[in-house]
């Protein structure tokens, strides 16, 4: 009887271990497909990034685009033409002359009750209201 218990178990202890090798496995091969998973994402997020900017690349390739630079930047016209330049409120303001005054100037500080006073002072005036100069 004794015989049959120790295969009995050793069995048991095989029939363990194959699940194990199996449950690790498994375990690999998914992180293994999850890995692979966040790669194709991340290829597929550089592949549009890469269209966007060949877009770009060739809009900026233009010969159109470099004539609107040339114009805008460079001030480099053709005698026949008028160039207007149209801009938004924000950046007509950022370089006007009565915003720049703005700007420039500092606020004056006005003196306030409490600078000359000592910190009790303070404390008093804060919570009481009263001034114990």
């Amino acid at each position: 009887m004794k015989k049959q218990q120790y295969v009995f178990l050793i069995l048991i202890a095989l029939i363990l271990y194959f699940l194990y090798l199996i449950i690790q496995y498994k375990y690999k091969e998914y992180k293994i497909n999850a890995h692979i998973e966040v790669i194709e994402n991340t290829n597929l997020k550089i592949g549009e990034s890469i269209k966007d900017k060949k877009l770009k690349l060739d809009y900026i390739n233009t010969k159109a685009y470099k004539n609107k630079v040339l114009k805008e930047e460079q001030s480099m016209k053709n005698k026949w033409e008028v160039v207007i330049f149209i801009t938004n409120e924000d950046k007509y303001n950022k370089f006007s002359k009565d915003n720049f005054i703005t700007e420039t100037i500092a606020p004056i500080k006005e003196k306030q009750v409490q600078d000359n006073m000592e910190i009790f002072e303070k404390w008093i005036y804060f919570l009481f209201k009263k001034d114990i100069r």
